[in-house]
């Protein structure tokens, strides 16, 4: 006879259900580490029941969070920058190769009308070694700009409410046009990035090499990785 599942301390069996996997590390004092984004690839690489794949293997997704890290962004665009003076982009660009410098040239008018100064643009770099290569073909490339808050002398400037009316029309632009299909920010931030794409949960930090750089010092992390309730996993 097949045994009932029982209470067990705080378990309730009848609240059992799958979900995706999601989990937040963070340190408590708010300084920046390297260890954060190691314990965060040991607790993805706990969850990859909680993440849905197709039948070959390839992960439904999955994402991770963390706050920008002042170390690293100074290093990349060879300056010394706060947290809060500057911010960070990452995009997905329009699925038409052919569109891509226009989706650029759309990201640079609007940064150039809110006066956000562009340090840097990049394609973030990746490792395809450390995924399936069946993976391989479904990735997206992330392109990334990092800007410094312009120099204002209002009291009243507001950064990230400029960053998110940014946002929206960039958002605007690119939601409205079928030939720009596929183009979306990832997060546009002076305080985080989202990092994501077709994978499993132990692929996801060993993929992009920005996260396994050591000068990559962050405080909080959050990660995602889908497991589909509502829809088929694609």
């Amino acid at each position: 006879m097949k045994k009932r599942k029982r209470h067990l301390g705080l378990y309730d069996p009848s609240l059992e259900h799958s979900a995706c996997g999601v989990g937040f590390i963070t340190r408590k004092d708010g300084h920046q580490t390297h260890e954060i984004l190691k314990l965060g690839n040991e607790a993805l690489c706990a969850v990859p029941h909680r993440g849905g794949m197709s039948a070959e293997g390839v992960g439904d997704g999955a994402g991770i969070s963390i706050d920008l890290s002042e170390a690293f962004f100074s290093k990349l665009t060879k300056s010394k920058l706060k947290t809060g003076k500057f911010g960070v982009g990452n995009f997905f660009l329009p699925n038409d190769k052919n569109q891509h410098n226009r989706a650029d040239e759309i990201i640079k008018q609007t940064f150039n009308k809110f006066g956000f100064k562009v340090l840097l643009q990049r394609i973030v770099p990746v490792d395809m070694e450390k995924i399936d290569k069946r993976a391989q073909k479904y990735q997206l490339p992330i392109k990334q700009w990092i800007f410094l808050l312009p120099d204002r002398k209002q009291e009243t400037y507001n950064f990230d409410a400029e960053i998110y009316q940014s946002m929206l029309m960039i958002e605007a632009q690119a939601y409205q046009d079928l030939s720009l299909e596929g183009f979306y920010p990832l997060s546009l931030s002076s305080k985080l990035q989202v990092l994501k794409g077709r994978l499993n949960s132990w692929e996801l930090i060993p993929y992009f090499n920005d996260l396994n750089d050591p000068d990559h010092r962050v405080h909080s992390l959050y990660f995602h990785t889908r497991f589909s309730t509502n829809t088929d996993p694609h």
